[in-house]
């Protein structure tokens, strides 16, 4: 309502503009003296094109106060942000997220990808985290929200969180663990909404934070999907026994020459491809 007022305020300004331009002794002096018999009208025109493009102005200007806070960090980018109540959050690869803040409530929606958020305590004000279909509600914590194709992850750094299913999940109560404590994550089935409580990998977390990859005794497909999340050439398996094959190891995200020279000086294997997909093959061990 307050916009509405504002606008139509600004539209009378707008053609009280247009009246005094038309008005004005030279403009009038002009206007008797011109040989053009539209003369009068083509002031009138130029006067309304102003008065469109005051209006345009105005418009702009009040959707982009009114649209509420966006990021988002390309791939192989993080970010960090510091929200007005001095709460933070450090987006990952390939984030997006809104901010909603309100006088009774502080509303963050996770669009894509994952980000650690860093609350101020503030008892009037609920802290929640929307992220496709899970429902995360901290007062004063530091948790991490993971988005995946099959599965939403929340993972609690410090303090505790509330973490519920919402939408569709089926009849009766939805899923939710009411106290996730530090250390744990909760895992909600992005097909049925179903929760499970688990133990956290925060050394991952960690690692993501200050921009490494680490690896300890992981199964080479799902070292290679976490590495693919940081980098436009992806690497992919092309001999089926590596598969089975499991890593150790420290990387910087980023640093793809490194990776895979660990990798094929590690696996004895080698790396065809180009920028766009890079293939990890290895021959067969004659008998």
């Amino acid at each position: 309502m307050r916009t509405e007022r504002r606008l139509t305020a600004e539209q009378q300004r707008a053609w009280a503009l247009l009246a005094a331009v038309e008005d004005h002794p030279r403009v009038q002096e002009w206007l008797a003296s011109s040989p053009a018999p539209h003369a009068r009208s083509h002031v009138r025109w130029a006067a309304a094109a102003a008065v469109l493009i005051t209006i345009g102005v105005v418009v702009t200007v009040a959707y982009l106060q009114l649209r509420p806070p966006h990021y988002e960090t390309a791939i192989g980018e993080q970010r960090d942000v510091l929200l007005p109540d001095g709460s933070r959050i450090t987006l990952n690869t390939d984030t997006a997220v809104t901010v909603r803040y309100a006088d009774s409530a502080r509303r963050i929606e996770l669009e894509r990808g994952e980000a650690v958020f860093s609350v101020k305590h503030d008892t009037k004000r609920p802290f929640d985290v929307a992220a496709g279909g899970a429902l995360t509600r901290a007062l004063g914590t530091e948790f991490n929200v993971d988005m995946r194709r099959d599965r939403i992850s929340v993972s609690v750094i410090e303090g505790v969180v509330r973490v519920s299913a919402v939408g569709n999940t089926g009849t009766g109560e939805p899923p939710s663990i009411p106290a996730l404590t530090k250390g744990r994550t909760a895992e909600m089935r992005r097909d049925d909404g179903q929760i499970a409580e688990i133990t956290a990998d925060l050394n991952r977390i960690n690692a993501w934070r200050a921009r490494r990859l680490e690896f300890s005794d992981t199964p080479l497909p799902d070292a290679l999907a976490e590495f693919n999340r940081y980098s436009t050439t992806h690497v992919v398996i092309g001999t089926p026994e590596l598969q089975s094959v499991r890593v150790s190891g420290v990387f910087s995200i980023g640093d793809t020459e490194a990776f895979l020279f660990s990798l094929r000086e590690a696996l004895g294997a080698q790396t065809l491809g180009n920028t766009d997909e890079i293939v990890l093959v290895r021959e067969a061990k004659q008998d």
